[in-house]
C-alpha cells in the first residue's frame, strides 16, 4: 500500500512538471540553416539577415535560387531567381 502511495504521489509530480512545462524553438544561427540548405544540395553563395528572415542565395543544378527561412530554419520561400 504504502508503495502504492509512493508510486501515485511521483507520477502525479512528474505530470505536474511535464504540463508546467512550455517548449520553446531556440531559434538557430544563419550559419547551420546555410548548412541545412547544404545538405539538401545548395551551394550558398551568399545570406543576409532580413526583418527577421535568414535569406540566401545559392545555387542548385546550376540555376540561381532565393531561399528565405525562419530563425529555426523552416523553409518558407524557394523559388528560381530570374
Amino acid at each position: 500500500m504504502r508503495l502504492f502511495f509512493k508510486s501515485s504521489l511521483l507520477i502525479a509530480a512528474g505530470m505536474v512538471g511535464m504540463t508546467a512545462t512550455t517548449a520553446h524553438a531556440q531559434p538557430r544561427t544563419i550559419s547551420e540553416c546555410a548548412e541545412t540548405l547544404a545538405a539538401r544540395g545548395f551551394n550558398v553563395i551568399d545570406k543576409d539577415i532580413d526583418d527577421g528572415l535568414y535569406e540566401f542565395e545559392a545555387i542548385k543544378h546550376n540555376q540561381k535560387w532565393d531561399v528565405k527561412m525562419d530563425r529555426q530554419c523552416n523553409i518558407l520561400l524557394e523559388r528560381i531567381d530570374d
